[in-house]
């Protein structure tokens, strides 16, 4: 069992996660998506940064370690909020949340090849399976997106948790000794030029930040990414990454009952079936297996992990 420190970050992860869907649905509905975006990256960038130098954790060093956090900071932040962004203008954000979800299933696979210990079995391979059929149906799912639109969104979707497993991949194998504040800070610096030329391009749309629309950037960056992402980055010297993303088992269904309660978004049949699936085969992940790294993973970590 971990610890309970551990438990508490990995349950406040996935309660947080849950509902920056609909923070970003509320935020995206004012102000152009790529804006929106762009802001939100500078925002947690420079607080993180702040806080960083303040606590005097250092930054990291050496050529690989750099190349990996900015690679994993690009991947988890600046590819991923153009498509999440972008995509709910056209997309239920609970529907959002389920393409999120296929993450532990693509990251069992890969871990199978590139983390120790942490192998496939019949069980994730049928996870697999049905994973990739409730993707097949979400993204083949007119009734829940909006025209062609909807359906490139839907198909960017598909590609972004292949895209998180290998993140969760280069996390778990390199950046398991680093400070995790300003390893986060690294990568969402990145991100931010990722996303000037796009947020620049919006720009002549003109911005309405409304009241709900501010209160939902400072909810994303305090908690969203600030809080969410670096207890995250802490959390892969605890877990294995097949567990951590786990986290997307409870982030689809407190999306869904976020955006249709408060957002009165639709929600199909066609959605929940292939919400079911997806759900399913992260379930099968977490039965087939999972929890702490072996002893001997956490060793070049002892150090780090006194925290």
């Amino acid at each position: 069992m971990p610890p309970l420190r551990v438990v508490a970050g990995y349950l406040s992860v996935a309660l947080i996660w849950g509902s920056t869907w609909a923070a970003i649905k509320i935020g995206v509905t004012d102000v152009p998506p790529f804006v929106f975006a762009f802001a939100r990256a500078v925002a947690v960038a420079g607080l993180l940064s702040i806080v960083a130098v303040a606590l005097r954790q250092p930054f990291p060093r050496g050529r690989r370690t750099m190349a990996i956090a900015l690679i994993v900071g690009l991947i988890n932040i600046g590819w991923s909020w153009a498509i999440i962004f972008w995509s709910e203008q056209f997309v239920p954000s609970g529907l959002v949340s389920v393409f999120g979800a296929a993450a532990p299933v693509w990251t069992a696979v890969l871990a199978h090849f590139m983390v120790k210990g942490d192998r496939l079995s019949a069980l994730k391979i049928l996870g697999l399976a049905l994973g990739l059929g409730g993707t097949v149906i979400l993204i083949g799912a007119p009734d829940a997106a909006d025209g062609v639109a909807g359906l490139i969104a839907t198909a960017l979707l598909a590609l972004m948790p292949i895209t998180w497993a290998i993140a969760a991949i280069l996390q778990a194998r390199y950046l398991r000794t680093v400070a995790p504040i300003p390893t986060v800070a690294v990568g969402t610096w990145a991100s931010a030029l990722l996303l000037a030329p796009l947020a620049a391009a919006q720009l002549p749309q003109g911005q309405h930040w409304t009241l709900p629309s501010t209160l939902a950037f400072v909810y994303l960056v305090v908690f969203g990414t600030c809080f969410g992402m670096v207890v995250s980055l802490w959390l892969y010297r605890k877990l294995r990454p097949t567990t951590i993303t786990l986290i997307q088992v409870i982030v689809p269904a407190e999306a869904i009952l976020i955006g249709t309660v408060l957002l009165g978004e639709p929600v199909t049949v066609r959605m929940l079936g292939g919400a079911a699936l997806v759900v399913a085969a992260v379930a099968l992940n977490a039965i087939a297996g999972g929890g702490r790294p072996p002893a001997e993973e956490r060793l070049g970590a002892t150090a780090a992990a006194a925290d």
